[in-house]
């Protein structure tokens, strides 16, 4: 069935989430100069779940159990993606933040071959061997020695989540209202990260000066409130009229925004992260290269 002419195509809309997403990485990381990471993964869920049920408040009101049960189990995955992710950026730059998260793609057919012994295609397991080599480069590592930081090792641990919350979209949203669980999901995320925020005290970063003022912060959790909402929506809609394939190429163009703007904001990268940079959208169109349209 073919969209109403009146809505914008699914690769647009696809296309302007990733703008967005990349968006993200630079007001995350100015915000977290001045507020516990945690907390304002509480307040933009938070405020993403409140412009949800404003919005959809007719269709929210009968969950049904599997609705309720996927959006936890998926929330929870969501909570340990960003969580790490948004604590990992306390310290290392928004741009290599988002490639390193790029690499959550790659990391899916590994996890549904352990999983599931779903073996992956020899593209695929080329797409991980080359995400590999691009992560190395992408951190700046001397290839003689190579070392990972906390910052880096906490936001491949959101890469791994996000991997596995795909995963797990894939075997629990048959039979889901798209929106009841995404506010399932939001709830689930904002009210974990709050409750984690007072149980774990995570020291201010020394080295951080506040970039921003808490009108500023403010206006950040607002905006990423409302991206947060859209995206939830958006993606919903679109990925019912567009393969996973293909919206997967489509957002490999995340982390080129994210470079792109946080060039805009003074973070610079040098040659051999470009390249690393170039390796890691590499393995990501390598992983879905088998299925990919013609």
């Amino acid at each position: 069935m073919r969209a109403p002419k009146t809505l914008p195509k699914p690769d647009y809309v696809l296309m302007v989430m990733t703008l967005l997403w990349g968006g993200t990485f630079i007001i995350t990381r100015n915000a977290l100069t001045l507020i516990n990471p945690l907390f304002f993964i509480a307040a933009r869920f938070g405020v993403a779940a409140l412009l949800l049920t404003t919005l959809f408040r007719p269709n929210l009101l009968s969950l049904r159990k599997r609705d309720i049960a996927a959006g936890l189990i998926i929330g929870l995955t969501l909570f340990f993606g960003y969580g790490l992710q948004a604590i990992g950026l306390r310290t290392i730059a928004s741009a290599q933040s988002s490639f390193l998260t790029a690499l959550y793609v790659p990391m899916v057919p590994l996890i549904e071959f352990l999983a599931f012994r779903r073996r992956p295609q020899p593209i695929a397991a080329l797409g991980i061997a080359t995400a590999f080599l691009g992560l190395i480069l992408v951190s700046g590592q001397n290839l003689h020695h190579v070392t990972i930081n906390r910052g880096e090792l906490l936001t491949l641990g959101g890469a791994l989540a996000a991997a596995i919350e795909i995963v797990l979209i894939s075997r629990l949203a048959k039979g889901t209202d798209p929106r009841r669980m995404a506010l399932v999901e939001l709830i689930t995320v904002s009210l974990l990260a709050v409750t984690t925020g007072f149980l774990l005290r995570l020291p201010h970063p020394p080295s951080q000066l506040p970039t921003i003022t808490p009108t500023g912060l403010a206006i950040s959790i607002l905006v990423m409130g409302m991206a947060t909402a859209f995206i939830m929506v958006a993606q919903n809609w679109a990925q019912s009229l567009v393969s996973a394939n293909r919206a997967t190429i489509i957002y490999t163009m995340e982390p080129v925004w994210a470079a792109l703007i946080g060039a805009t904001f003074g973070e610079t990268f040098r040659a051999l992260q470009i390249l690393g940079a170039s390796l890691i959208i590499a393995s990501v169109i390598l992983s879905q290269w088998r299925s990919a349209p013609p």
